[in-house]
């Protein structure tokens, strides 16, 4: 009898933390997924009273003629080699740098990792108006060319603003887990690596 109620009460326990995200992560993500990978491989024009017709892998093979597609994709790698790059190395220096003693070491933490809770919506409308508003302001009155007009109407300085937002965006994120790396590491033995002939090492050990 108490083995039943054990068993059912860890049944409850796992329907309740288990079966539940399972559900919810099989309706948002599981169920898109497979419904959109069967519509790839139709002809449908998303209309309800259309009929769906099976033509297999022709919408890949048109995607793969189309140059087009190979210069979305080729932007695309752009995109995530230079925000991977970028990302990575100014979140090691922020961790670097709220890490070595500074004062007002949190309240930088804490500016840092802001731009991470900002969701996408208000993102957008803060980095239209920097690229749109006060970099036109800020070439105009200077007079350099390259921000006298907005960068979301050139196609290369488009994609270097969604570069510079995505970088923005992430730093943040990247900064803490650097920061739990740099906290765990022996203050002794970073003082003795740079006190040592090459202190430059020690970002590498």
């Amino acid at each position: 009898m108490y083995k039943e109620k054990s068993n059912l009460k860890s049944f409850q326990v796992f329907a309740t933390f288990g079966l539940i995200p399972l559900l919810v992560f099989g309706i948002v993500v599981l169920i898109p997924f497979f419904s959109g990978l069967f519509l790839s491989l139709t002809n449908w024009n998303g209309s309800l009273d259309s009929k769906i017709e099976f033509i297999g892998i022709g919408n890949y093979i048109s995607a793969v003629r189309d140059p087009a597609f190979w210069g979305s994709l080729g932007k695309t790698f752009y995109y995530v080699f230079f925000v991977m790059i970028l990302t990575n190395t100014s979140a090691f220096l922020f961790g670097l740098l709220v890490t070595s003693g500074m004062k007002g070491q949190n309240f930088y933490r804490a500016g840092y990792f802001t731009p991470n809770l900002i969701g996408g919506v208000i993102l957008g409308y803060i980095w239209q108006f920097i690229f749109s508003r006060v970099f036109v302001y800020f070439g105009t009155k200077t007079g350099i060319p390259f921000f006298e007009i907005s960068w979301l109407t050139q196609p290369h300085a488009a994609l270097w603003a969604l570069i510079i937002v995505g970088v923005w965006q992430n730093a943040g994120y990247m900064m803490l887990i650097y920061i739990a790396g740099f906290v765990g590491i022996d203050k002794s033995l970073i003082e003795a690596a740079r006190m040592g002939p090459a202190p430059f090492r020690c970002f590498r050990k």
